[in-house]
């Protein structure tokens, strides 16, 4: 089934169903050997959806039950975290790549002194990774068993608009503060807003599924930037701790790090206008147009659906004539 509510459907069983075929999908997944990077992918973007979701009906689960789960399935993702953390480097160097021979000589020293551990090191991290995928793996089917159990009370034209206001809010403010101090941790946060605003606007595309693809294909877009410019963040920092040996080496670092913020700074140009018109809407206006767009498309979908036979029956009649 899809990522989405229907129109017809109780906010309890909508909720549990979405959450539980998320976490079927990253356990039915194969994990092991080359399909490992892969399914650590795909497994934390489930968790992310699935955590979006839980912040799109908070309101009907309760403050207490939402931290909970929140916070268990962010345990998951961030115990997988490290799993990827050289693949996105090597990719986030390779972007950056081409600019000026001098850049491309200090991507070159970084590549060699991360692409080189010694054996043994290499082997522990090998048995490490399995052993964190397989804690993962169990951890996925606890959770597993505790969604299917959700207790979500309240219907989604209120329960579901309350996430969307929330989500709304959030990426204001978080813009807000973007605006004011252009810190790494505050485009992560908007980038969170902006990928919390993607997931929520596809759990609730049957409102207006013309209108939800616009706004969920440029949320994506404008997180895609946003997730480039947190790429740079990390790839800064590793140069800078690898550029502590030597003087050498420091200047290479500081080479790479020049380059990671002028980039930055590019895409926080494009990514500033982008935000302000995802999050334009004011939170409560935003919460309204989903409860009245729910009811209407529900009105529409049955009003549809006893036009069809009609339809049918005008057509046999005119054929007949």
């Amino acid at each position: 089934m899809a990522y989405r509510f229907k129109l017809k459907e109780d906010v309890r069983e909508g909720a549990r169903r979405i959450a539980t075929e998320q976490i079927d999908r990253a356990l039915a997944a194969p994990h092991a050997g080359d399909k490992r990077a892969e399914w650590v992918h795909d497994t934390r973007k489930a968790l992310k959806r699935t955590r979006a979701l839980l912040r799109c009906v908070r309101d009907g689960l309760g403050d207490k039950a939402f931290r909970e789960e929140n916070a268990a399935l962010r345990l998951i993702a961030g115990n997988l975290s490290s799993l990827r953390d050289r693949d996105v480097l090597a990719d986030t160097m390779g972007r950056l790549a081409g600019r000026d021979e001098e850049l491309d000589e200090a991507l070159g020293w970084l590549g060699a002194s991360l692409g080189h551990p010694a054996l043994p090191k290499a082997a522990a991290s090998a048995r490490s990774a399995t052993a964190a995928v397989r804690q993962a793996v169990k951890a996925l089917e606890t959770a597993r068993a505790r969604l299917a159990k959700l207790e979500v009370s309240g219907e989604i034209t209120d329960v579901v608009a309350a996430g969307i206001r929330a989500c709304q809010r959030r990426g204001q403010m978080a813009l807000s503060r973007l605006a004011t101090d252009p810190s790494d941790e505050n485009v992560h946060e908007l980038r969170k807003a902006v990928q919390i605003y993607q997931r929520q606007q596809t759990l609730v595309q049957a409102v207006w599924p013309e209108l939800q693809r616009v706004r969920i294909e440029a949320a994506r877009h404008l997180s895609q930037i946003l997730g480039e410019a947190q790429d740079l963040a990390v790839l800064a920092a590793t140069a800078t701790a690898q550029g502590q040996d030597t003087s050498e080496d420091g200047a290479r670092a500081e080479r790479i790090v020049a380059a990671c913020r002028q980039r930055q700074t590019e895409l926080r140009e494009v990514a500033m206008p982008m935000a302000a018109r995802l999050f334009a809407m004011r939170p409560k206006a935003a919460a309204g147009e989903l409860a009245a767009g729910w009811t209407a498309a529900i009105e529409l979908a049955a009003a549809e659906a006893e036009e069809k036979p009609r339809a049918s029956n005008r057509r046999t009649t005119a054929g007949a004539e």
